[in-house]
């Protein structure tokens, strides 16, 4: 990823998170997060896991967008007020901490494309010589998602649709009470 490019996504990231703090509109946080969610899908596939940004596309931006505007027809704008200074500020100090404890983990991280990180020193040169004796596969990506990490994936695609039947059925229950 080049340096401008990486600082603009950024920039961009940035700006859509705290747009979603100061914007009131129910229905502007909801399209901001899918715009958040779209440029992280940006990020992961920039920096070549097409995968995860695949997954972040799929479930951040397009079914956790139609899933959130579906359940705004439940929610009386009328009703929604802002909390008191003393309740925000309440809320504000764990999600800092928390935001510390992250950027605190973060600096333990070894740098992007530092070529004696442990992901390129034991995995990634093993994959890369044994996929076809081991798998068959002739394809590195391919190897590792279905066949190296095929049980990981499996799991992963169980719980996009678990959530997606727990959505449903949370819908359908409200729907029936509504009626």
């Amino acid at each position: 990823m080049t340096f401008p490019f990486a600082h603009l996504l950024m920039v961009l990231i940035a700006s859509t998170a705290l747009a979603m703090i100061w914007v009131r509109n129910l229905f502007a946080v909801v399209m901001l997060l899918s715009a958040y969610s779209a440029l992280m899908g940006m990020t992961f596939a920039v920096m070549g896991s097409v995968d995860v940004a695949f997954m972040e596309v799929v479930v951040g931006t397009s079914m956790s967008t139609v899933f959130f505007i579906g359940l705004m027809r439940w929610v009386d704008h009328n009703e929604l007020s802002l909390h008191t200074g003393r309740r925000r500020l309440l809320a504000l100090l764990p999600a800092t901490g928390f935001g510390a404890i992250l950027l605190y983990g973060v600096n333990a991280l070894p740098a992007y494309g530092d070529p004696s990180a442990p992901a390129h020193v034991h995995v990634s040169p093993y994959y890369a010589a044994n996929n076809m004796a081991d798998m068959a596969t002739p394809n590195v990506v391919a190897a590792v998602l279905a066949d190296y990490r095929g049980f990981d994936t499996m799991i992963e695609s169980a719980v996009v649709v678990s959530a997606v039947l727990g959505c449903l059925l949370v819908l359908k229950y409200r729907d029936a009470r509504i009626v």
